[in-house]
């Protein structure tokens, strides 16, 4: 939710999306924070809701899109502009799909199709290591939905977390609190309805991993 003049430092959450928004996934994001949280969509509806609230930020998620970061929109240049911006005030940022490619993109990674160019949807095992946010290392079921994803992390980030499909499916810079999921670790089901992502499970185990490493990334900003 947005308050204008807000006062308190918030959890921005910026969705790139050019379709369909991702409201049930920042609702849950919302109610689990124990502080304020404001919702952006930069592509639908520009960067104004992001450059008022932009002084009282204690950290950033930005979710996933159907957007590629090398389409140059304009959008996608001021959101870059608006990124470094907050990463020289070392920031917590946590980038998941499009936000994981948008930063390693922009800090000179190599971002491209990673199955001859066709998406690929449905779940997948992901071993993280060991890491301060999450603790010892484990492996779990992840929700994905992408074509594209980071073939090559920028020298100054340590890839924290694989799978059989994708060699870097989460990484994090050294010395710095910005990380990164290929997978949709915010995913819901409406999340997977949307995106019509083959999944034959009807309870809600298969979010379960996914967000309790976002839900560690969330309650670290207290």
């Amino acid at each position: 939710m947005i308050f204008l003049g807000m006062k308190k430092k918030h959890l921005m959450v910026i969705d790139p999306a050019v379709e369909k928004p991702a409201i049930e996934s920042f609702n849950r994001i919302s109610i689990r924070a124990p502080y304020p949280t404001s919702y952006h969509l930069p592509a639908l509806h520009g960067m104004n809701s992001i450059y008022q609230l932009n002084k009282k930020i204690r950290g950033v998620i930005i979710l996933g899109s159907a957007a590629s970061v090398h389409d140059d929109n304009k959008w996608q240049k001021a959101l870059t502009t608006f990124l470094f911006e907050i990463i020289d005030k070392d920031l917590p940022i946590m980038g998941l799909c499009y936000g994981h490619q948008l930063i390693a993109h922009i800090f000179g990674g190599k971002v491209g199709p990673l199955w001859n160019g066709e998406k690929k949807q449905g779940v997948r095992d992901v071993t993280l290591t060991d890491n301060e946010l999450w603790g010892e290392r484990k492996k779990g079921p992840m929700i994905f939905s992408h074509q594209d994803g980071v073939t090559e992390c920028p020298n100054k980030f340590e890839i924290i977390a694989h799978s059989n499909m994708v060699s870097v499916d989460g990484f994090r810079i050294k010395k710095k609190p910005i990380w990164g999921f290929q997978t949709h670790i915010e995913a819901t089901k409406a999340f997977i309805n949307d995106h019509n992502i083959p999944i034959s499970e009807n309870s809600g185990a298969i979010f379960k991993f996914g967000h309790k490493i976002l839900d560690k990334f969330i309650l670290s900003l207290v």
